[in-house]
């Protein structure tokens, strides 16, 4: 079975991934603020909808993330995680170096609120997340 389209905008796709979680496929280009904000609440949506509280988040393609748009993302996840507790995530990395650098700062400054492990291949990330239990 492949993934359902849940979501989708500048900023990336958001897929129901028939394995029991969100999987996040970043588009390279521009994108504005409120498509962050968009994608991040749809995001949300698409967790509490089916009570997981896992992801897979491609980031291969993303360019480097704004300051506004790190600011952003970092209270997402710390509100989420208020509300509904941590988020387990795998993430492919960034092609582009900045676009680490700026994810680092953003997972430097979560405090836990987003706990993840860094993949090379989709496939050994399926694996884990598959494993993970509550």
């Amino acid at each position: 079975m492949m993934p359902l389209l849940y979501f989708e905008n500048a900023m990336g796709r958001v897929l129901e991934h028939p394995n029991g979680y969100a999987l996040i496929r970043y588009h390279a280009g521009k994108r504005t603020l409120a498509d962050v904000q968009d994608l991040l609440t749809n995001l949300g949506r698409l967790l509490q909808k089916r009570g997981w509280f896992k992801l897979l988040s491609d980031q291969r393609l993303l360019s480097p993330l704004s300051e506004e748009e790190q600011a952003l993302i970092l209270d997402y996840w710390q509100a989420r995680q208020f509300m509904f507790g941590a988020t387990v995530g795998a993430v492919l990395l960034a092609n582009n170096h900045n676009t680490r650098l700026s994810f680092a700062r953003v997972r430097e400054q979560a405090h836990g609120s987003l706990r993840y492990h860094q993949f090379d291949s989709e496939l050994a990330a399926d694996v884990w997340l598959r494993q993970l239990e509550r």
